[in-house]
């Protein structure tokens, strides 16, 4: 059986990918501290602590766990948090990319590697829907560290010949997701105000008239398997659903599902310093590869929803 390393195993899309790689991967997982995240009861996996900052751990990482492909998802991921810290954002996607990049080199030459950039690369695009072929013009510190995290890992392709596959995905959701990126919060929202947990049935929002595009986690794991089994080392693809959902659509639909009337008030702390208008990507060439996504919208919140709904009533926090 073929080994998978995942960076950032505990967070929310590395928890979704290690249970959809059990049984076809013999997989290993990089954590910080001694929190499992959202990674815990998920039974088979080969757990390690490690900082991706101390670049002698991660060469021990490497080393140890010998992967035949690695997923790097670990990440300061949170746009918003980024202009509050943008030092420690930079800091840490860069430099535990770089990181990785040289344990590999030295330790694991022939693997495949998935970096994950994102659509957030882009910025303001000019033309929609966004290909991968489009100007990067990131808005916030988060989007500069994917940026310069995807061209390391176009160097590295280039200079150190290290079968580095580059992928951009746009918005998603699920299970377990921060209550720091927009469908989650409000998902938690409303699981509180069904509770009875919030004195006024109303949902703060910022920005809803901003369209982008969303998919489902269970949709962008699928794409990571076949990106490191078929993608082409040194290429970039994006993951993305190819339309535009507005915020206001999310809003709707999580209300449409909840078994009380609530109210919508727009919170201007929740707008960001600097916010594209309408955003879509182009998948076209990861459908090449045989790929489609599977979940609608409808389906997808409900489940987001239930989540929170169990997280509340369990009285326990992400």
């Amino acid at each position: 059986m073929k080994k998978a390393l995942i960076t950032g195993i505990a967070g929310f899309v590395g928890s979704h990918l290690a249970e959809r790689l059990k049984g076809r991967y013999e997989v290993s997982g990089a954590l910080l501290g001694n929190d499992p995240g959202c990674v815990k009861g998920v039974d088979g996996l080969n757990l390690v602590h490690c900082d991706l900052l101390d670049k002698e751990a991660v060469s021990e990482l490497v080393g140890r766990t010998s992967p035949d492909v690695v997923f790097h998802l670990a990440a300061l991921s949170a746009p918003s948090i980024s202009f509050k810290a943008p030092s420690r954002t930079l800091e840490v996607n860069i430099f535990s990319t770089l990181n990785l990049f040289e344990s590999v080199y030295a330790y694991a030459p022939e693997a495949r590697v998935l970096n994950i950039g994102s659509g957030d690369e882009y910025g303001d695009a000019d033309e929609l829907p966004v290909t991968e072929t489009a100007e990067l013009r990131p808005l916030s510190p988060y989007a500069v560290s994917k940026v310069t995290q995807d061209l390391l890992a176009y160097q590295y392709w280039r200079s150190r010949g290290l079968n580095i596959v580059r992928c951009r995905p746009f918005n998603h959701y699920g299970p377990r997701q921060s209550d720091l990126f927009v469908c989650s919060a409000f998902a938690r929202q409303i699981a509180e105000i069904e509770a009875g947990l919030k004195a006024e049935k109303t949902l703060s929002v910022g920005n809803i008239e901003a369209a982008k595009d969303f998919l489902d986690v269970s949709d962008v794991v699928s794409a990571y398997e076949i990106l490191i089994e078929r993608g082409v080392p040194g290429a970039v693809y994006n993951v993305c659903s190819g339309r535009a959902t507005r915020i206001r659509e999310i809003v709707e639909g999580l209300i449409s599902l909840s078994t009380v009337r609530i109210d919508v008030v727009q919170d201007p702390e929740r707008f960001r310093p600097a916010d594209v208008k309408a955003v879509y990507g182009d998948a076209t060439r990861l459908k090449a590869l045989g790929w489609a996504p599977e979940r609608g919208l409808e389906e997808g919140l409900k489940a987001l929803l239930d989540f929170w709904r169990s997280r509340v009533a369990e009285g326990k926090p992400l």
